[in-house]
């Protein structure tokens, strides 16, 4: 999820649980609470240390991670403030784990028990970088902003953060609810996305047959019919069809593209073979991210390689 959304979500989780117990902890408890996101200033590490756990999404988006950055935290803050260290190494903990718990809804995994365990992980109840909540998010700091500067009465404040509050805990309920309902009623070869506004969402057929593939996108509304966005129907020879694996293999070599899920779309050129892998995860009205290969047919080596984005089509 964006930054903006758990920097709001936090403060709201603290000030609906916590604020009869302590305000004085509040700040702390957004800084925990946006604190995985902050990975992205350690990424240039990886080169260095050539550990894919090192990039965004990665180590850091871990609850055993978070409990040991929590002490180190709940250390520094102690001494700077004098305040209880448990205290703070609790709120920091929690709020830590209410990141992570956070981006296990959305569409991208996450290695939730890193290092303990490697297994990656998402629910895919939510967008990994939903525009509606950011937008939202944005919304309630602009009118909390306005609010303060002219010195609204303190009803209108807790109007508002009841109203968000409330407007969150039913959005991500229903998000859940929606994920659960429908995915049930799936086949084992069809997979649920959410889409970026919460009644819509997009189905993906996927179905293999020796050499023949079918793959077809829908994208539904909850009132109203079904519209198809892509659909592919092919046939590859023996070639084409290892050429295919290859590119399959290929793109779970990149620590994010392994992560997503792919729809091929083949393009046929004389004595080239090119696949344009499009991941679904970062769809928004038809368009989305791609990676491309292309393969030599008598080298049966990649000769060609692109990336960009585009609507799901040759």
């Amino acid at each position: 999820m964006d930054l903006f959304t758990h920097l709001v979500f936090g403060a709201l989780m603290y000030i609906l649980f916590l604020k009869e117990v302590t305000f004085d902890y509040i700040f702390l408890a957004i800084f925990f609470s946006v604190l995985p996101d902050l990975d992205i200033f350690i990424t240039p590490l990886k080169r260095m240390f050539k550990s894919k756990y090192l990039d965004h999404r990665g180590g850091s988006h871990s609850y055993v991670i978070g409990i040991l950055i929590s002490v180190i935290g709940g250390i520094i803050y102690s001494a700077l403030t004098h305040r209880s260290f448990l205290i703070s190494w609790i709120i920091g903990m929690v709020f830590y784990g209410l990141h992570v718990s956070m981006d296990l809804l959305t569409t991208t995994k996450i290695p939730y028990l890193y290092p303990l365990s490697k297994k990656e992980y998402s629910f895919y109840a939510e967008k990994a970088g939903s525009l509606f909540t950011m937008v939202n998010s944005v919304i309630f700091l602009i009118l909390l902003g306005v609010l303060y500067h002219n010195s609204a009465d303190i009803l209108l404040f807790r109007l508002l953060i009841n109203l968000y509050t409330s407007f969150f805990i039913i959005y991500y309920l229903y998000r859940i609810i929606s994920k659960v309902w429908l995915s049930s009623k799936l086949k084992s070869n069809q997979k649920y996305l959410p889409g970026i506004l919460p009644f819509y969402y997009t189905i993906y057929n996927n179905e293999i047959v020796e050499n023949e593939i079918s793959l077809s996108l829908e994208r539904k509304f909850h009132f109203s019919k079904t519209k198809k966005i892509g659909n592919i129907n092919t046939v590859l020879n023996t070639e084409e069809m290892v050429l295919f694996k290859k590119g399959m293999e290929l793109c779970k070599t990149n620590y994010y593209y392994a992560k997503w899920t792919v729809f091929p779309i083949f393009i046929r050129n004389e004595g080239i073979f090119s696949i344009k892998f499009f991941f679904l995860e970062t769809m928004m009205r038809n368009r989305t991210m791609y990676i491309q290969f292309d393969f030599g047919m008598l080298t049966q080596q990649v000769i060609g390689f692109n990336r960009g984005s585009g609507r799901i089509q040759p």
